[in-house]
């Protein structure tokens, strides 16, 4: 069924849960999802809070049996007791940063990278459109962001009324809510790191002689001077 020429009336119930579709084709510069093993995509979970210390042992184990191997995984993985998520923050810190993420990552930069995933499972037919909007209506900074793409998705949730379902409104909605996520789906640059200042704070050193004047005999090798020429 495909859900630009829809006319029957229609369920709320059927509409979140028909089979997703594919617009892989209309859209090829989205990208594949990411595998639900990315460190990238685990990152932005542990700073959502979807992922806890406790579960970090078990994912540990299982980017190990992908073929995901570094150390801090390996020792990730061993861990036995783990109560809380700071039980293991620094270690888990140090492993999304062996896989060349980075990390700390703000949560306006997980909201994103989770955004642009589930942008890309809508687009590629592993996920309901509208179930996938709903999905990230969930998120509380859907009405709050600034970005364009995700406000017009909470704009189009809003127009989903029994009106816009049943009176030939859906496709047109549908078209719209596809083509933001292939705006978002198609984006990859990262939020600009911001500059922390301070985290060397007390972790260097300055001579007491530091700005004391040279030794003749190095102050002339700096002016070109030769020492053994000299009378």
């Amino acid at each position: 069924m495909n859900i630009f020429n829809v006319k029957e009336q229609q369920d709320f119930r059927v509409l979140y849960t028909d089979p997703p579709q594919s617009f892989a084709n209309e859209y090829p510069e989205v990208p594949e999802p990411k595998s639900r093993l990315s460190p990238e995509i685990l990152a932005s979970q542990w700073v959502r809070h979807d992922l806890y210390g406790e579960d970090m042992p078990s994912v540990a184990a299982d980017l190990l049996e992908a073929g995901n191997d570094t150390p801090s995984t390996r020792r990730l993985a061993g861990e036995m007791n783990v109560a809380c998520s700071a039980d293991v923050e620094e270690i888990v810190g140090r492993m999304f940063r062996e896989f060349d993420v980075i990390y700390p990552m703000s949560e306006i930069e997980a909201l994103l990278v989770y955004s642009r995933q589930i942008s890309r499972e809508a687009i590629h037919g592993k996920r309901n459109a509208w179930a996938a909007a709903r999905n990230l209506a969930r998120v509380e900074w859907l009405r709050k962001s600034e970005h364009p793409d995700i406000r017009e998705i909470s704009e189009l949730l809003d127009a989903l009324d029994w009106n816009a379902v049943n009176y030939d409104r859906l496709p047109d909605l549908t078209k719209e809510l596809i083509q933001v996520f292939a705006r978002l789906g198609a984006r990859t640059k990262k939020e600009k790191r911001p500059i922390r200042f301070g985290l060397l704070e007390g972790k260097g050193w300055i001579a007491d002689d530091f700005d004391a004047p040279l030794p003749d005999e190095i102050l002339a090798q700096f002016e070109g001077r030769d020492k053994t020429n000299e009378f």
